[in-house]
This record gives structure tokens, sequence and C-alpha cells, in this order.
């Protein structure tokens, strides 16, 4: 809860300070998704799972924008389908509900405005770069899969890759959409999409796509 409200802070800061330095307009984007993890040769498939987030910025020049883009994950964990995770959970290993703040700077390029049916749109290019934190219940360690050691008696099974509370995980973005501004005074729509990666998730590349839409808040604007 402290990271979000902290989060949401700074993307008010950030709008702000844009129209202060900048002169230039600014926007807030509440929001919500879903996102479609792929295949890790490491650790396995990953939930498919909705995002709840905020995004934000000021735009530095007419068209070029910088802002903050914050989203929340409640099931950051291995699918049902997961056969070595499954595995680790029926031997009894620690489990929990895992959680994950996404937190980035973008950078967005919008294109001229669209008049359509007196309807203003825009659409945009947005790349962006962070960190995936994650957040286990009670602190306890997740076994994603486990390893088969020898012992004096046969055999035993032992955590081998586990997500630990505030893991955290370089992530990028990239993508695009369009927004609809201004339809009852400030207020408008967005919808987004874009493919996003973590380069090194346990020693190993994961590419999800990602969709999201949401209310789009803008100010200043010519």
């Amino acid at each position: 809860m402290k990271v979000r409200f902290f989060i949401c802070a700074a993307l008010v800061c950030l709008a702000f300070a844009s129209v202060s330095l900048f002169g230039q307009a600014f926007e807030i984007s509440p929001y919500g998704g879903f996102y479609w993890p792929g295949n890790n040769n490491g650790v396995g498939e990953f939930k498919n799972n909705q995002l709840l987030g905020v995004r934000g910025g000021g735009y530095v020049t007419p068209n070029f924008e910088i802002g903050l883009n914050y989203a929340w994950n409640n099931h950051f964990q291995p699918s049902d389908a997961n056969l070595a995770s499954h595995f680790a959970g029926t031997l009894g290993f620690s489990q929990p509900a895992v959680r994950s703040n996404l937190w980035e700077v973008e950078f967005t390029y919008n294109f001229g405005r669209q008049a359509v049916a007196g309807a203003a749109f825009k659409p945009y290019l947005v790349a962006g770069g962070g960190g995936l934190i994650a957040k286990t219940k009670n602190d306890e360690p997740f076994v994603l899969n486990v390893n088969q050691v020898p012992t004096l008696f046969g055999f035993q099974f032992v955590p081998n890759d586990t997500l630990n509370n505030a893991n955290k995980f370089f992530t990028f973005s990239y993508g695009g959409g369009i927004k609809a501004a201004k339809l009852i005074g400030p207020v408008g729509f967005f919808g987004d999409f874009r493919g996003r990666s973590i380069p090194n998730f346990f020693g190993n590349g994961t590419n999800s796509p990602e969709v999201t839409a949401g209310l789009y808040f803008s100010w200043g604007e010519k």
C-alpha cells in the first residue's frame, strides 16, 4: 500500500512539474488490463492475470511525453498447468500467495490529433523500462521447483528455484495505443497494447503481451 501511494504521489508531482518547468500539457490515466506471460524455459509458465494501475506524465514538446507507470498484479505465480511447481506443492513445500508491483519510466511519442465524429483521437507509440518487485504472503518463499539429491537412505527432494519476498527483476515494454481526449471536460479514455519482457527471470527471458484500457485525464493541451 505504501508503494502504491508513493507511485500515485510521484505521478501527480511529475504532472505538475511538467506544467511549471515546461509549460506543457500533462495527463493521468488509471487503468485495468490483462496480460499473458509466455513460457519460461527455467521455471515454466506463470498465470495469465489482470493488472490494475495508473500512469501519467508531462509533455516536454508538443508530441513527446515523459511519464511514470505503476501496475499491481495479485497473482504473480506459476499457473495450475506448471507441472514442476505443482509437484513442489504436492510435496508440501512453501507456496504462498504472491503479488507484484511494477514500476517503470515511460517515453511516449504522440502523433497529431485525428478528428473522428467530432471527437479528438491521438495515436501514440510508447517504450518504457523499470522494475518488477515480488511480494510474498508473510514473507515466505515460493518454491517453484525441486531437485532430487541422494542421501544415505535413498534420496530426498530439496528446493531449487524459489521466488522470494522483494525479489526484483528488470523489465521493459514497447507498444502503442490510442487516446480519445476531452470527451467530457478533461475526461477521455485510452486503449493500449504492448509487449513486456523480463530478460533475466531465473536465467531465462519471459515475454508477455499486455492489453490495458482506462480513463484519460488531460490538462493544459492547446
